[in-house]
């Protein structure tokens, strides 16, 4: 038997409100569930349309919403009106709540990032739960309006949903009206889908807005199962054949022209720091003075763009000279058999350096020490290895200046030999928290970036004044590189995936070693994080010409036609190249037959290609397109490029390997992770002994 709705009469007890509420919803759930659907997402999008300036371009963005989520509950209904039962409507609710679920999602992505949400995109939360819940609390708790109005009415939801789910009412229809309803309803669908209009102004916002006119539960679904030509399928990576050089299958000599240079190497990477917020683009800003001092003391690449939008793939590319795997994992850090070579195992074989990694993240973060073994690091120091929680900051780093002693330590414990030192800087990364002892934290998301970057600048100068101490200053070469930069809404976006403008892709890079460099040296030509290794290998005297790097020497010949690459790190994110001052940007797009009949199915095209001319738009907000034939060229060149990036992993699919005394490493296939095992290195001392 099917539950009776609560009836109301002379004889019946007087109801309170939320009893007759419910009495009153629960008998149609699931269509109350999909109109929550629909009104979360035609809210947020108007929120996102109304934040960054396009209104107008709004009744665009939600026709599909409308069209597709009307046409789900007007199926829904016409099932519970034809089969009603109790399994039928639970059914209902069912299918509704993940639809629902979807919209409050992709509401929760569209307000952090600017973009709506894929499915590739929760990945990391099953690979990595632990830091990625971590990583959504903190968004969360950054936007706590944002985020009680939408967990508020969702816990309501949820439990009208179980509720409904344990005694469903079945709905008393009036065939008429409902018959009007339902009509209503397919008129309005109809209206959406005739009505929905183009976009007449190709500007850089109206082409990030694009990706808002899709309907976000059909995009999801053709995304799984009709992959754009840009989606790296199981094939791209089964049969990659790529082969990333090993230590030992590639020889560097000293050149012939030059005499070795005993000189030590300092390499700091800076995460996240966006380029138009130091002090090197901006000489009136005072957040990174010492950053621009030393740029004045050396030499500063002014047009160096990142290779792919995410540090570990960054960290690999800056430290071989080569491409990562741009697919969306982290086959970097997955032990290997034969360690990369790169700089750290170059210098060691070729000028007995010694080499250590330091990062103020923690370890366990995207398993960086399985990256630096395969890079060939002789140490790896995380926040793990200091001891004192009080230095923590947020979820992920701590207190930059107290890796200085410990940095120090090392650099000390032999003094007989040249170093090889490389630090990671986090601070800078989401959720932007500084030192007490620095300043009292901001409140608005951005001013606390800008205190991140100040407060790094200060590290600078700190470890730079250390180095002094150490007499070190003329003997080292003191390079500073970002790993990518980090957007802010300058086109609509936030965050650092899948954008391919200038505020994610440009990146601090200048060093200075006096003997070798000239004061005030300028290279304006395009270089990218593949060039770092090449060009810090000639400047120690190494020929690299025939090293068979995919980076070149930024202070040697640039050649005027060279492509530097680029891309995001998710799988469907916008990649491209710079070439002199244009720049070309590939957006990938769904191939779906169905986009004909189905609004907001992407479109039945390969992608599009923007062309921006950097001397004349350098905020790049006036693109060009090009014709359809240059079109597919431009396309076929930049996904041949990130296809030919892949390669397999020489390990077995899964395994487990102790790294650096205290980690403990497993890997799936592509993935690895990793845990601090401090107890590890005693067991090992006393086997030793024993």
């Amino acid at each position: 038997m099917i539950a009776r709705p609560l009836q109301s009469g002379p004889n019946a007890k007087p109801l309170r409100p939320v009893r007759r509420l419910y009495a009153l919803l629960a008998p149609r759930a699931y269509s109350v569930i999909m109109f929550a659907a629909l009104f979360c997402t035609l809210a947020v999008k108007f929120f996102h349309a109304w934040r960054i300036g396009l209104v107008n371009e709004y009744l665009g963005w939600v026709s599909a919403d409308i069209s597709v989520l009307l046409g789900i509950e007007v199926i829904l209904a016409l099932f519970c009106f034809r089969l009603a039962s109790r399994w039928v409507i639970r059914t209902a609710c069912i299918c509704a709540a993940v639809v629902c679920t979807w919209s409050v999602m992709n509401a929760g992505w569209l307000i952090r990032t600017g973009t709506q949400i894929l499915p590739t995109i929760l990945l990391p939360l099953f690979r990595d739960p632990i830091n990625a819940l971590c990583m959504i609390g903190v968004n969360l708790a950054k936007t706590p309006t944002a985020a009680v109005i939408l967990l508020g009415p969702s816990a309501v939801a949820l439990v009208f949903f179980f509720s409904v789910l344990a005694k469903p009412l079945p709905p008393h229809y009036n065939q008429k009206r409902f018959a009007g309803r339902i009509a209503a309803s397919v008129l309005l669908i109809l209206i959406a889908v005739l009505g929905r209009s183009t976009s007449t102004n190709r500007g850089s916002l109206q082409i990030i807005s694009e990706g808002l006119r899709y309907n976000c539960q059909l995009r999801a679904v053709t995304s799984l199962f009709f992959s754009d030509s840009a989606h790296l399928a199981n094939p791209n990576l089964s049969d990659a054949k790529r082969k990333v050089p090993g230590f030992d299958n590639i020889r560097i000599a000293i050149s012939p022209k030059h005499h070795r240079v005993n000189l030590n190497v300092v390499l700091v990477v800076l995460e996240g720091i966006q380029y138009r917020y130091t002090s090197l683009y901006d000489k009136q800003s005072n957040l990174t003075p010492h950053l621009a001092s030393l740029a004045e003391q050396g030499v500063e690449f002014t047009n160096a763009r990142s290779s792919i939008t995410h540090t570990t793939k960054v960290l690999f590319s800056l430290l071989t000279g080569h491409f990562p795997s741009v697919s969306q994992d982290i086959a970097e850090t997955v032990p290997v058999k034969k360690r990369y070579a790169g700089l750290p195992t170059i210098l060691k074989q070729g000028a007995n350096f010694r080499t250590a990694f330091f990062q103020s993240a923690k370890g366990n973060f995207e398993a960086r020490p399985g990256l630096v073994y395969n890079l060939g690091f002789d140490k790896f120091w995380a926040r793990e290895d200091l001891n004192n929680t009080d230095a923590f900051l947020g979820y992920l780093g701590c207190d930059e200046f107290a890796m200085l002693e410990p940095i120090v330590e090392w650099i000390k414990a032999d003094d007989n030999r040249p170093f090889f030192l490389t630090l990671m800087l986090s601070v800078t990364h989401d959720p932007y928290v500084v030192p007490r002892w620095f300043a009292a934290p901001a409140k608005a998301s951005l001013t606390r970036y800008q205190q991140t970057i100040a407060y790094t600048d200060k590290f600078l100068s700190a470890l730079d004044a250390e180095l002094a101490k150490l007499s070190l200053t003329d003997k080292t070469i003191f390079c500073v590189i970002g790993d990518h930069g980090e957007a802010f809404g300058e086109h609509g976006l936030l965050g650092h995936e899948r954008i391919p403008f200038d505020e994610n892709l440009r990146i601090p890079f200048c060093l200075r070693e006096p003997s070798l460099i000239q004061p005030k040296t300028t290279v304006t030509e395009p270089v990218s994080s593949v060039d770092l290794a090449p060009t810090l290998l000639a400047l120690l005297g190494f020929d690299t010409s025939n090293a068979g790097f995919d980076g070149t020497n930024a202070l040697g010949q640039i050649p005027d036609d060279r492509k530097v690459y680029f891309s995001g790190w998710l799988s469907q994110s916008p990649a491209g190249f710079v070439k002199a001052n244009r720049k070309f940007i590939y957006y990938p797009a769904n191939k779906f037959v169905l986009s004909k009949f189905i609004p907001g199915a992407a479109e039945a095209v390969d992608g599009t290609v923007s062309v921006y001319d950097l001397n004349t738009d350098p905020l790049e907000l006036s693109p060009t397109e090009p014709s359809e034939q240059q079109n597919r060229e431009i396309a076929d060149d930049i996904l041949t490029w990130r296809r030919d990036t892949i390669f397999p992993l020489g390990s077995k699919r899964t395994g487990k390997k102790t790294l650096f005394d205290t980690w403990q490493c497993r890997w799936n296939n592509r993935v690895a992770s990793v845990k601090y095992r401090p107890n590890l290195s005693r067991v090992r001392s006393r086997d030793l002994k024993n």
